[in-house]
């Protein structure tokens, strides 16, 4: 047995397994449509990845399967895999990549070996986020257009099925612009949902695993040194072009376009985090840090969404140039 997974305890397999069961229960909240129903379902994968990750991962594996069957037995099949793939599977692998040790290089060496085992980077684990909401967007999509036949024919039966809904959504921006076209408006928005799906299901995946990385490092149970996301949060380099790229090909409509739409959506949403983190890393040492976060974090509410495109566009520039190393050079050489 490793010894960076001890075995659990009885009391930490019914914490981890009630926790499966708890996060079923949230997602299920989300079904009345309230605003607070929605904030409390927007958390359902928080109590999964402590229980996996700070007490009992088989545990809390079989709490979800068995939340995930309690829903198709109370609801429909669709409704219960909806969960799992969508939240309970993204959570427990998040929960495992944060607290295994990453293996060591298989290449002799007459080094002795490093007695602190190293983990997956922050930058890591929100590009595995990233990987996970294109995914679950995807395979949303795919299958729509499977179970329809087609690309065509699915945003006809969805613009069908979603008709009165979409009627009041649209009547309700008349005001603003009497003259736009209606039919276009609601074909955007059905065809904008998945680009939707991926960026939500980025900001939900991430900033529940921060949480609960947090919470598990208060209670002692984190097993990795949790490092300053300012400092140490950075995307690996390829997803600022895999972004360009998405976000080109996002205008050639069609199957391809609403894909690549999604993969814009959630690279560009890990790369506004990205940008996030170095604005707090570039400002550590300034005088006026409290005013420029303040002022920033004001803009990101006032300003959204436009500015989270601001701060990818930042997020590409500082995986380009990598600000915040040569700042930390800078700052070496002067001392």
């Amino acid at each position: 047995m490793n010894d960076n997974f001890p075995p659990a305890n009885w009391p930490d397999r019914a914490v981890a397994f009630g926790a499966g069961l708890a996060s079923a229960l949230l997602f299920v909240v989300s079904t009345r449509g309230s605003s607070l129903a929605m904030a409390l379902a927007y958390f359902s994968p928080l109590p999964l990845m402590i229980a996996a990750a700070g007490f009992s991962f088989p545990a809390a594996l079989a709490g979800a399967l068995a939340g995930a069957a309690l829903l198709v037995f109370a609801a429909q099949l669709p409704f219960g895999l909806g969960y799992f793939l969508g939240f309970a599977g993204p959570a427990l692998l998040l929960a495992a990549l944060l607290q295994a040790p990453l293996r060591s290089s298989p290449l002799p060496s007459r080094d002795p070996p490093s007695p602190a085992p190293r983990f997956m980077t922050p930058g890591a684990l929100l590009a595995t986020i990233i990987l996970l909401a294109i995914g679950v967007a995807g395979l949303g999509v795919v299958a729509l257009v499977a179970h329809y036949h087609g690309f065509d024919a699915t945003l006809t039966a969805i613009l069908k099925r979603l008709g009165p809904a979409l009627d009041e959504l649209v009547e309700s921006l008349r005001p603003a612009a009497p003259d736009f076209d209606a039919d276009k408006i609601k074909r955007l928005l059905v065809i904008s949902a998945p680009a939707g799906v991926a960026a939500s299901q980025t900001l939900l995946l991430s900033v529940n695993l921060w949480l609960a990385a947090k919470t598990i490092e208060i209670s002692g149970r984190l097993r990795r040194p949790w490092p300053s996301l300012p400092e140490n949060l950075a995307l690996p380099r390829l997803v600022a072009p895999a972004f360009l790229l998405a976000a080109g090909l996002a205008f050639k409509g069609g199957l391809i376009g609403v894909l690549s739409g999604a993969v814009a959506a959630a690279t560009g949403f890990g790369l506004a985090l990205h940008g996030l983190a170095a604005l707090h890393g570039l400002t550590r040492d300034s005088r006026f840090r409290g005013a420029w976060l303040s002022g920033l974090y004001a803009a990101v509410l006032v300003l959204e969404p436009w500015s989270v495109v601001v701060l990818a566009v930042f997020g590409v520039i500082d995986s380009a140039f990598s600000l915040r190393a040569r700042k930390a050079r800078s700052t070496t050489v002067k001392i």
